[in-house]
């Protein structure tokens, strides 16, 4: 991803749930397996704004579950 961004590129990792059907599609070889997928392309507009973090003691959990 930032090699694609430092050629002028924009890039998304994408995580998708049939990996195996994609695999079959592409006519991957079994010795090879599907970790993830990048969409790398020409932005058509600026990214919609990140909503924010939540505090650090909403996410975090010490010692307990």
């Amino acid at each position: 991803m930032l090699a694609a961004k430092s050629m002028g590129y924009d890039s998304c990792p994408m995580d998708l749930s049939d990996f195996d059907e994609v695999a079959k599609l592409i006519r991957l070889p079994d010795d090879h397996a599907i970790a993830m997928f990048v969409a790398i392309g020409k932005g058509t507009r600026d990214p919609w704004p990140r909503a924010g973090q939540l505090p650090m003691d909403e996410v975090v959990i010490v010692n307990h579950f």
